[in-house]
């Protein structure tokens, strides 16, 4: 019965927050930001969670773990159809080689500088050493739009060439991340005594075999007339099937789904049918994440601010280098100014749904601590990015 009351107030508060949250309303910037990108379910799940109310438990949470793995694979879906290679030919070859850059750059730095500084600060073993680090580094090298999408419209009307090539990284640089991620999740459930090479070699054969037959199976339903009811259930069931798939070879929902997103958005007729059914229900899908992440946040620490405020700066110095690297490497990006990276600092909803597929697939108390700082250094970038923004575009004046 806990288990029933616990859904159906997820349901509830995630579909109510849709009408209240993400609204314009005439409210300070700080407070703005902290309403528009739903921020508050963070610390109204980490109230139902064990430190406060209880509601969601342990066993509550196991009971929920098929949802969550739902919710992932929407938003792997999601993530997959901003793939279209017919659209991205429209773009400069230049721009891909720009975004791939700045993503792995600070990949690499944001990597280096928590797998040196991890074990000082909390108490975690070899193996899940990097894997966090990998998480780390991955959700720090996904950039979002919200920036540019709270700027009144006068103070980016003089930079449009800036601004395009940030929303053309915002949307891409998420690819080297995710991909990193699920290397995480490949070297780390290899189990066998075969060299490294060829156990991760088998590992991801078997999760592609498994993906390709999936898709093998949604395309033959795709290629049937199917009414929009018939649609949504056969998107569903995609979701569904997919992320049930990647659990039970502990794979990530949300690169497994990624995946099937892209296939289906470059060789799908019902592309745009499809796309409409998932971007519907995309923000209460975002809600709900927020929700299952504050659950696991755990506030016992004074010095967990301070581990959020650390990595904030390892992210910082990484983005600021990959956008220096970028402009002066690449002869193209030479008219840009050097400080390109502080238009990159917002994070947005992917490294959300990155720090619950890892606290799914790594569950623990280390995994805990981790996800808590994280989260908190989203909120923080979410409100220096503003102020960097306006010095960038600024800059470009």
């Amino acid at each position: 019965m806990k288990l029933i009351f616990a859904l159906l107030l997820i349901i509830f508060l995630a579909f109510s927050g849709y009408h209240l949250s993400f609204r314009c309303l005439r409210l300070p910037l700080f407070a703005r930001r902290f309403y528009l990108t739903g921020t508050e379910f963070l610390f109204l799940g980490l109230l139902l969670g064990p430190q406060f109310f209880n509601l969601f438990d342990t066993e509550t949470q196991m009971g929920l773990a098929p949802l969550a793995d739902l919710l992932l694979g929407w938003i792997g879906l999601l993530f997959g159809f901003q793939f279209e290679i017919k659209k991205l030919r429209r773009f400069p070859a230049e721009y891909l080689l720009a975004a791939v850059m700045e993503g792995l750059l600070t990949l690499s730095l944001v990597f280096s500088a928590t797998y040196l500084t991890l074990p000082l600060l909390i108490d975690i073993s070899a193996s899940m050493r990097i894997v966090a680090s990998i998480t780390l580094a991955a959700a720090a090298a996904c950039t979002a739009q919200t920036g540019l999408a709270l700027m009144a419209g006068d103070s980016i009307a003089g930079s449009p060439r800036i601004l395009r090539l940030l929303r053309y990284i915002s949307g891409i640089d998420g690819l080297s991340a995710l991909l990193v991620f699920g290397l995480a999740f490949t070297l780390c459930h290899t189990g066998s005594s075969d060299p490294w090479p060829w156990a991760l070699g088998k590992v991801a054969a078997v999760n592609l075999g498994a993906s390709m037959g999936l898709l093998f199976l949604f395309t033959l339903f795709l290629a049937l007339r199917l009414q929009e009811s018939e649609l949504v259930l056969v998107v569903i069931g995609m979701a569904l099937l997919t992320s049930g798939m990647a659990s039970a070879l502990n794979f990530s929902p949300l690169l497994a789904n990624f995946f099937v997103g892209f296939w289906i958005v470059n060789l799908s007729r019902k592309k745009e049918r499809i796309y409409h059914i998932l971007v519907t229900v995309e923000k209460p899908t975002y809600l709900m994440l927020l929700l299952f992440l504050g659950v696991h946040m755990r506030l016992e620490s004074l010095w967990i601010p301070v581990l959020a405020a650390g990595y904030c700066f390892y992210r910082f110095l990484g983005k600021l280098l990959a956008g220096f690297l970028v402009t002066r490497l690449t002869p193209d990006f030479r008219q840009y100014p050097r400080f390109l990276g502080f238009g990159l600092l917002d994070q947005g909803g992917l490294p959300v749904a990155i720090l619950l597929d890892f606290h799914r697939g790594f569950p623990g108390r280390p995994t805990e601590v981790v996800i808590t700082f994280a989260l908190l250094a989203v909120i923080f970038n979410d409100f220096l990015s503003q102020n960097f923004l306006q010095r960038l575009l600024k800059m470009d004046k």
